[in-house]
């Protein structure tokens, strides 16, 4: 399951009150075999898990993650602290069991672990164990956040982090059988195979099965209307509600698409179905054989073009073939380099280029010494992958990685190696020494140095270009150009593009290898050169340069120190909204009045977000005389780009270099009335990577990015 690096063998303590081995004492959770029945009215279920625990493989070192403070001969499971045990037992026999109410293992979830008393004689066996349990699980659906289990009429929604079956404390890898039971006319879906559906009365029994092993579990149910086809033996479903039926059409031909796309990319598929199921909460969640996608962004004209397949591809990528708790999450990077970067390719190589350009973008606008981290060592928990800094690595980075590692390697052997992982590692925790390893074999190559500076250190290089200049005409005809290329410590093993532009129009590539901090090059030319560019087309992962990176909303809000400032004059309810706005804009941003701001010189020299126009702002008043001439401000309107705007649903974001401070940015956010500031305010983080977004009642209308300065890494002779 992909909200999070969820797939996790942790084994699970079991010590026997007899001496003996340690790894004796150490098991691994199987299997779930579990029978539900749901009362929607009461929010209620009962529940009976049946689990299957045997030895752990190895010495069981692992063994010491499941609770520091489980006693002798007992094991220790997470279970919800709102469902009560009824009983516990191992065959026919009663078990003794206690909850561990500790502070430390309390959440919002309402997690709670479970301690059980195993008797000496299972040691060392393999053992079903007999939990059941009741209670009720209910958020309301205005909740403010995701719940993490509820049961109601309108939609049934349990989360594995809402601890509704008994797990290990960090999770598993086990096979999951449920049994269901809920009143007729819903449908429930979870991962896995239908194996059986069955009218009893007024209620109606779904049993789903998943015999391979998978980290955690989504159930829901809901009155959907199930739209059902087949591609090449696979079962494609959509569960929606009947206002969003109509999509059902597209969503299973893109899907055919994309099963296609990656089966002969990739391998054959790794299930028997792919469901598409609508949700009544915002989630864009990829499980095995499913994807869970919120209503809002069900009807988004974007995702069954893009992020649909996203999720399709993480059946092969993190549902399948799983990523290792220990060593950090590759699947997010891969499974983006595999569908988002890979359709953009499909377009064109300017619309990939541009994808590329993003990324580095969003990188150098977001990362710090302080934020950045390696691939490797990524877990989840602490930030969240929400945050931009995180994604730009996460995602970003690590798609890059991919991208780099295939010019190294070349496209044929790429795709091989890739298949090879898939073959190798299925149903497998898959570390990147694991993809190392395949890529070495396949390859032929030795790939230690590339895994060690992009995977397991933290960064990226920053190049320069100095010196450049042109020799000749040499006797007999003839030119060179010679430059220098210089990257900050540590030093980077790269293999840079060089464009050369001669006189007669042509471009003229070359592949630089650069393993020092300072190294010289020379290019020869029969025809003039007329210009020198270096990853011109952003093939290396790297920190963009400042005249690489046009003042944009992600600058803006990435950079250090930056400033929220809000108006002080004019319409009180306007000043409330730009208040309102202001927290969502960055976390823990400092956020203060235009007067402190103009009052405090040096403030000014700042990367400032300004909330309002000229009229109620006074910083926004004093970069008047720098705006640009495509925007105006007039009484009650604006005039962006030769349009005047006087609606008051009218909003615009515009950024621009602060001429105080050329090395940070400034955006300027305003709008016509209190209702434009709310439409657009919380969305502005969204459009991140452009340098302007124009609103008409919180739909975008117009958007763009200006071009770069000079750019630092060419010269023109």
């Amino acid at each position: 399951m992909n909200l999070g690096v969820m797939t996790a063998l942790l084994l699970l303590v079991l010590v026997p009150l007899s001496t003996c081995p340690q790894a004796e004492g150490v098991y691994e959770l199987l299997g779930h075999d579990i029978s539900l029945e749901l009362d929607l009215d009461s929010h209620d279920l009962r529940a009976t898990d049946v689990l299957s625990i045997g030895p752990a493989e190895g010495d069981g070192g692992q063994g010491k993650r499941a609770v520091e403070n489980a006693g002798k001969g007992t094991v220790v499971f997470s279970l919800n602290s709102r469902l009560r045990i009824d009983s516990v037992k191992a065959g026919h026999k009663e078990l003794e069991w206690r909850r561990l109410d500790y502070a430390k293992h309390a959440n919002r979830e309402g997690g709670g672990l479970v301690e059980i008393q195993i008797p000496p004689s299972l040691n060392g066996q393999e053992v079903s164990l007999r939990l059941s349990y009741h209670g009720e699980l209910y958020e309301p659906l205005d909740s403010a956040e995701i719940p993490a289990a509820t049961i109601m009429p309108e939609f049934v929604y349990l989360s594995p982090m809402g601890h509704w079956y008994a797990d290990l404390p960090g999770g598993s890898l086990a096979t999951f059988k449920v049994a269901t039971t809920v009143p007729s006319g819903y449908e429930v879906v979870m991962h896995g195979r239908l194996r059986e559906k069955k009218e009893e009365g007024k209620k109606t029994l779904f049993v789903w099965e998943a015999d391979y092993p998978s980290d955690s579990c989504f159930l829901v149910a809901a009155r959907y209307v199930v739209t059902h086809d087949v591609y090449d033996g696979i079962d494609i479903y959509t569960y929606f509600f009947p206002e969003e039926q109509e999509l059902s059409e597209s969503y299973i031909g893109a899907t055919k698409r994309y099963l296609k796309m990656y089966e002969e990319m990739l391998g054959p598929y790794p299930f028997s179905k792919f469901a598409i199921v609508e949700n009544l909460f915002p989630t864009g969640y990829g499980m095995p054989s499913y994807t869970l996608l919120g209503r809002d962004a069900l009807k988004l004209p974007f995702i069954v073009h893009i992020s649909l397949g996203h999720e399709v591809a993480h059946n092969w990528w993190g549902n399948s073939v799983f990523i290792h708790p220990d060593h950090g999450n590759w699947c997010e990077g891969l499974a983006t380099y595999v569908a988002d970067y890979h359709y953009k390719e499909l377009i064109n190589a300017g619309s990939a280029m541009e994808y590329r350009r993003n990324i580095l973008r969003t990188y150098s606008n977001h990362i710090t010494e302080e934020t950045d981290f390696s691939l490797e060592g990524f877990t989840e928990g602490g930030v969240p992958r929400t945050d931009k800094a995180v994604r730009s690595v996460l995602y970003g980075k690590c798609a890059m990685v991919f991208h780099m590692l295939k010019t190294l390697v070349g496209p044929e052997t790429f795709t091989k190696a890739l298949k090879n992982v898939y073959k190798d590692r299925q149903w497998k925790q898959t570390s990147w020494t694991d993809f190392r390893e395949i890529f070495e074999q396949t390859s032929g190559r030795d790939l230690d140095w590339f895994f060690k500076q992009w995977v397991f250190e933290k960064g990226a290089p920053r190049l320069e270009l100095r010196g450049a200049a042109v020799e000749g005409p040499e006797k007999g005809g003839g030119y060179k150009v010679n430059f220098e290329l210089s990257q900050d410590a540590p030093v980077y093993r790269l293999l840079v593009p060089v464009v050369l532009v001669t006189e007669d129009g042509k471009r003229h590539g070359h592949k630089l290898v650069m393993n020092s901090q300072r190294q010289s090059y020379s290019l020869s030319s029969e025809s003039r050169p007329r210009a020198l560019y270096v990853d011109p087309e952003f093939e290396v992962f790297r920190h963009l340069l400042p005249g690489e990176t046009p003042p944009t909303l992600d600058k803006v809000l990435g950079e250090e120190g930056m400033l929220i400032v809000y108006p002080t004059e004019g319409d009180s309810s306007l000043i409330r909204e730009y208040k309102a706005m202001s927290p969502g804009l960055k976390q823990h941003a400092p956020v203060k009045s235009d007067v402190e701001v103009t009052t405090n010189k040096r403030y000014l020299t700042h990367a400032l977000f300004a909330l309002g126009g000229p009229d109620n702002n006074l910083v926004v008043k004093g970069l008047l005389q720098f705006l640009p001439p495509s925007l105006k401000f007039e009484k009650d309107s604006f005039v962006f780009k030769g349009t005047k705007y006087d609606k008051e649903g009218m909003a615009l974001a515009f950024c621009l270099s602060n001429p105080r401070n050329k090395d940070h940015g400034v955006c300027i956010f305003f709008g016509l009335s209190p209702e434009a500031v709310s439409a657009a305010g919380h969305k502005l983080t969204h459009y991140g990577k452009y340098s302007y977004v124009l609103f008409d009642n919180g739909t975008s209308v117009d958007k763009g990015v200006f071009p770069e300065g000079k750019n630092p890494l060419s010269a023109v002779f």
